[in-house]
C-alpha cells in the first residue's frame, strides 16, 4: 500500500500570485470558434459612446418614471386624452433604456460555417446583438488601410460599391497575418468560386 506523507500543520499552502497574461502588441485578438472565429478589439469603447449611453439611460428612466407618474395621477375623465402621451413616453423610455443597455464594442465574427461575415454588439448581460450580417460572396476584397497618421486598419470593402467594413486596428505586420486568413478563407468558401 501505498503511503502518502502527512504534511506538516505549520507550513501554510499559499496560492501562487496570478500576474496577467502579457498583452500582445495587437490592437484585437481573435477567439476561435468551432463555427470559425472572432475578432475582438482590444480597445475599450469611446469615452464619447459611454457618456452617450449613460445620458440615453437617465432620459430612459425619466421617461419611464413620467409614464408612470401620468398614470397613476388618476383615472378621471382625462386618462383617455393621456394615454397616448403615456404609451408614448413608455416607448421612448423603453428604447433609451435598450440602447444605454447595449453594448459599445464591435466584434467581428467570420463564420465559415455559414459563410458569413458578422457585425455584432455584446451587451452587458453577453446577449449578442447582430447588427450586420454579409455573405462571403458579398465582400470584394481585403487590404489594409493605412492613414497618415494612426494606425493601420484592416477593411473588408463590399462588392461593387465604397461601403466598408473596418475589422481591426493594430500593428500592420500583425494585420498583414490576419488579412492573409481572411483573404484564404473568404477565398475557400465563396458560395460563387
Amino acid at each position: 500500500m501505498t503511503e502518502i506523507p502527512d504534511r506538516p500543520k505549520d507550513r501554510h499552502v499559499r496560492p501562487a500570485r496570478v500576474t496577467p497574461a502579457p498583452r500582445g502588441r495587437a490592437g484585437y485578438r481573435v477567439e476561435e470558434t468551432y463555427w470559425g472565429y472572432r475578432i475582438v478589439p482590444g480597445t475599450g469603447p469611446r469615452p464619447g459612446l459611454v457618456v452617450q449611453q449613460a445620458l440615453a439611460m437617465v432620459a430612459g428612466a425619466a421617461c419611464v418614471a413620467a409614464a408612470v407618474t401620468l398614470l397613476s395621477a388618476g383615472f378621471g375623465a382625462g386618462v383617455m386624452l393621456r394615454l397616448p402621451l403615456i404609451a408614448v413616453a413608455l416607448a421612448a423610455g423603453g428604447l433609451l433604456m435598450w440602447y444605454a443597455s447595449r453594448g459599445s464594442v464591435v466584434q467581428i465574427e467570420i463564420d465559415t460555417l455559414q459563410a458569413e461575415v458578422r457585425a455584432v454588439v455584446t451587451n452587458r448581460t453577453g446577449r449578442a446583438t447582430v447588427m450586420g450580417r454579409h455573405g462571403f460572396d458579398s465582400i470584394g476584397s481585403v487590404f489594409i488601410l493605412r492613414p497618415a497618421a494612426g494606425q493601420p486598419t484592416l477593411t473588408l470593402r463590399y462588392r461593387r460599391t465604397a461601403r466598408q467594413l473596418h475589422v481591426a486596428t493594430g500593428p500592420e505586420d500583425d494585420l498583414v497575418r490576419l488579412r492573409d486568413r481572411l483573404g484564404r478563407d473568404l477565398i475557400l468558401n465563396r458560395s460563387d468560386a
